[in-house]
């Protein structure tokens, strides 16, 4: 089969991501996860089946189809917890390159998603341990006196940008629990399969992420909005 080659698919980039989207429902997790299985039996089907042109060709269109649905959640997963782009993008393309390369580790107990994540979670976790002290995120600390950001407009829709600051101060074990849980929407049994813990623990870990949020939001919130 043809090397993958990941820069040649459509690419993406920061303004992709939508972080205003709603969380999908239990039934969209369903839908979606028999989708993702269809799609992962063709691409596996193609991998397996020798160097049938036409074999191949379904399987790199089945794979296609796999990256384009997760590329865009993928990469602002990654550009969340790491909080850094071109980390991001190169995290990015490693992720769907152990997904082509490792396919026959999946297990179809799982969700496809799942899997992709705990991939995903496995590499930055690996970054983040990598970086320097001195590449912590001290320039990223919230302002303390109004107007160290300018106008709230112009910080677009619902102060975002200050939310991914006050995202970027947390631990990296409470950031994942809330990027999965409020902006994935994933159920507490996917988080602990990706987080490796138990549903007692990740209830804790978001109560304990969202106070430090509403800790770190606070002076901006007061000066903005009293």
């Amino acid at each position: 089969m043809e090397t993958l080659e990941l820069n040649r698919m459509a690419p993406i980039t920061s303004s992709m991501i939508r972080p205003t989207d709603r969380p999908r429902s239990v039934r969209d997790h369903a839908k979606e996860n028999a989708e993702d299985l269809a799609l992962f039996r063709e691409f596996l089907g193609g991998l397996a089946s020798g160097n049938r042109e036409s074999d191949e060709r379904s399987s790199r269109e089945a794979f296609t189809k796999i990256y384009l649905r997760y590329r865009e959640r993928v990469y602002a997963y990654a550009l969340r917890v790491l909080s850094n782009e071109q980390d991001a993008e190169d995290l990015f393309q490693e992720v769907f390159f152990r997904v082509y390369t490792r396919a026959e580790s999946f297990t179809e107990e799982k969700s496809l998603g799942g899997w992709i994540f705990t991939i995903a979670h496995n590499l930055c976790l690996n970054k983040v341990r990598d970086r320097k002290p001195q590449d912590a995120l001290d320039d990223l600390a919230l302002p303390a006196e109004h107007g160290s950001y300018g106008a709230t407009s112009d910080l677009g829709e619902d102060g975002r940008e200050v939310i991914a600051r006050a995202m970027a101060l947390l631990p990296i074990e409470y950031r994942e629990v809330i990027i999965l849980r409020e902006y994935e929407g994933m159920s507490y049994t996917e988080i602990t399969e990706i987080l490796h813990t138990t549903i007692p623990s990740i209830k804790s870990r978001l109560y304990r992420a969202k106070g430090k949020l509403r800790e770190l939001l606070a002076p901006y919130y007061k000066e903005n909005y009293r």
